[in-house]
């Protein structure tokens, strides 16, 4: 089993993350699919951003949930990577169209951890359906009660369990909600259980944010199903090295 290296928001070490040039970046570098952040814009328009607000990344100040994708369009989030300057916030109808072209997986977070936007889930579901991309999709998010909610929409989604601290048995927890994956801050897969668990249950194991080598070396060995990465191109070294090593003895 290969482990597939994901750019978390596109090759955000290097570019302005969340933009269309960081996941351009990010396949370049061999990437075998992105992680990204979904908020919902005023006038109802899924975009691609980590924050509710656009202070940190943009030229502008206010919460995404306040502005239309107009607005949204016309600021710059090229701040810290003024060579990419200007970079616009994408809509995730860009982003997936631009991951089907090239047979990339797209992990969709949606970002109802502090703002509920209204039928986010639902208008997800169907621009994923919309475009036959269901099995190169998985939903994540850290509100639960919205990764619950992908699934009594549209049992046929794929949901990962997105989570920070160590728990008990969240292999057990994921089959509770019929997840196909949990996706672990990965210093918590330090408890063996975790690994040796989903294996048996044949839940995935797709862990963030991983960006030096030592971790990244232990976690392919582990066998994880992907790591997500802010450097893709170090992680997919990392990855490949281990693995022709692997076939070379065998």
């Amino acid at each position: 089993m290969k482990t597939k290296i994901w750019a978390h928001r596109g090759a955000s070490a290097y570019a302005p993350e969340n933009t269309m040039q960081a996941f351009q970046l990010a396949r370049e570098m061999g990437a075998d699919g992105f992680e990204l952040d979904v908020h919902l814009t005023k006038d109802g328009h899924l975009v691609v951003a980590h924050d509710e607000t656009v202070d940190r990344c943009s030229d502008g100040t206010g919460r995404i949930i306040d502005k239309t994708l107009k607005q949204l369009s016309e600021l710059d989030f090229s701040k810290g990577f003024s060579r990419f300057s200007p970079a616009r916030i994408p809509t995730l109808l860009q982003v997936l169209e631009y991951a089907q072209d090239y047979d990339l997986t797209v992990n969709i977070e949606l970002k109802t951890d502090r703002i509920m936007y209204r039928n986010i889930e639902k208008k997800a579901i169907e621009l994923v359906n919309s475009l036959n991309m269901r099995d190169k999709v998985i939903f994540s998010s850290f509100n639960h009660y919205s990764i619950k909610l992908v699934k009594q929409i549209e049992p046929r989604a794929n949901i990962g369990i997105l989570y920070t601290e160590a728990m008990i048995d969240p292999c057990l927890y994921a089959c509770h909600l019929k997840a196909e994956a949990i996706h672990p801050y990965y210093l918590t897969l330090m408890v063996p259980e975790t690994v040796e668990g989903c294996k048996k249950h044949n839940v995935k194991i797709h862990t963030w944010t991983v960006n030096d080598k030592e971790h990244i070396a232990w976690l392919v060995k582990e066998g994880v199903d992907a790591i997500i990465t802010d450097c893709p191109d170090a992680a997919v070294r990392t990855r490949n090295m281990l693995q022709n090593k692997r076939r070379r003895k065998n």
